[in-house]
């Protein structure tokens, strides 16, 4: 899959505007159901059937070819003449029916999907405007066509095909991030020199996980303290215009947690560098290496042992646990996280190795560059 930003003009052709359900209807091979899970729209609707208009079409349509085709090899089988015209007019049928299931190619329905999928991110959020409540009554895409009413699927197939590109040359630590980071480095990126100035370790020396034995240790038996940070809200803070600046840290995934650097004042609440932060409520979990602030739901860990690369290490091992704790569902309280159990690499004597942690950080790809 690939972000598509479609040409100004594409030929010399009108675009159309179509509710998502009719520009659908003419390809039996797409399924609505790819946007939302086919809940009924009718909160009153209380039948078995749970699936979009558009996609029962398909399955009725799939049902007419399974008969007609029985049809049509029963009259076979009887062989006599005066059948013959009424076997051609089935298999007419069939043709007709089958040409509507599989119009669309792969190529056109990634194309479709796209235009689908950047509606759907501009223009509709969870638990607020929701896609699905709008699915099959004014959510509208604009489509390259032939005339009105007829989508041009020769042409969004050829786009599509011109744009397939060769990824076997894309580290896998880019394709983890998405095909938009995937993308953005085939366009920009000199693989040779990316891997020469961002790329490198810091311990040139293969270190296995299986190099130590392992047990589990309670969190709040090898950390110092857990403890909530103070809660600023955003509107009472003011944005830094300035090289001297505090980081702000929130419940956000994005930017280590960091939602904004704000002026450099004596806060009553400044938190020193060198801690890892969980949102309570969200289980977002990032090291913070300079001073910070911090907003609602925000615990802060401290321990000795703490440095940018044993956080990281054990960043990754409490982020196995965040299924049990949805967003905004079951919080990761100061308690549960004190009780919380890491499964950790240990010393001769038992202890965690945070030694081996740190060399294990520094032996990874980027690792040079944290």
């Amino acid at each position: 899959c690939m972000v598509l930003e479609l040409p100004k003009k594409p030929r010399v052709m009108p675009s159309m505007e179509l509710p998502l359900h009719v520009a659908l209807r003419s390809f039996g091979g797409i399924d609505i159901g790819m946007i939302n899970p086919p809940y009924s729209l009718d909160k009153k609707d209380k039948s078995v059937v749970r699936e979009y208009a558009d996609v029962q079409k398909i399955r009725e349509l799939e049902d007419k070819i399974s008969k007609l085709t029985k049809q049509s090899k029963d009259l076979k089988k009887k062989d006599a003449v005066y059948n013959k015209s009424e076997i051609a007019n089935i298999e007419k049928e069939i043709t007709k029916f089958s040409k509507q299931i599989e119009s669309m190619t792969e190529n056109v329905k990634i194309f479709i999907s796209h235009i689908i999928r950047n509606e759907s991110k501009n223009n509709y959020m969870a638990f607020a405007r929701e896609l699905n409540a709008h699915v099959r009554t004014d959510f509208v895409i604009k489509l390259p066509s032939l005339k009105p009413g007829v989508p041009d699927c020769e042409f969004m197939d050829k786009y599509i095909e011109n744009l397939k590109r060769d990824f076997s040359s894309v580290p896998d630590y880019f394709l983890n991030e998405g095909y938009d980071k995937a993308f953005w480095y085939l366009d920009n990126i000199n693989q040779e020199d990316f891997e020469r100035d961002y790329a490198g370790i810091s311990v040139a020396k293969s270190i296995a996980l299986s190099d130590r034995e392992w047990d589990y240790f309670t969190l709040e038996d090898i950390v110092s303290s857990v403890h909530n940070g103070k809660s600023y809200n955003a509107s009472d803070l003011v944005v830094s215009d300035g090289e001297e600046y505090v980081s702000y840290v929130t419940r956000t995934d994005e930017n280590n947690g960091v939602s904004m650097y704000v002026q450099a004042l004596d806060y009553q609440g400044l938190e020193k560098a060198n801690a890892i932060t969980i949102g309570d409520t969200t289980a977002t979990i990032f090291f913070q290496e300079h001073e910070f602030i911090t907003g609602p739901h925000i615990i802060v860990i401290r321990a000795d042992w703490l440095n940018v690369y044993t956080a990281n290490f054990i960043i990754t091992i409490l982020n196995q646990e965040k299924y049990r704790y949805p967003v905004f569902g079951r919080a990761f309280t100061k308690d549960l996280i004190k009780q919380t159990k890491v499964y950790l690499p240990i010393d001769k004597d038992g202890n965690p190795d945070y030694q081996f942690m740190e060399d294990y950080i520094k032996s990874l790809p980027f690792s040079k560059k944290i």
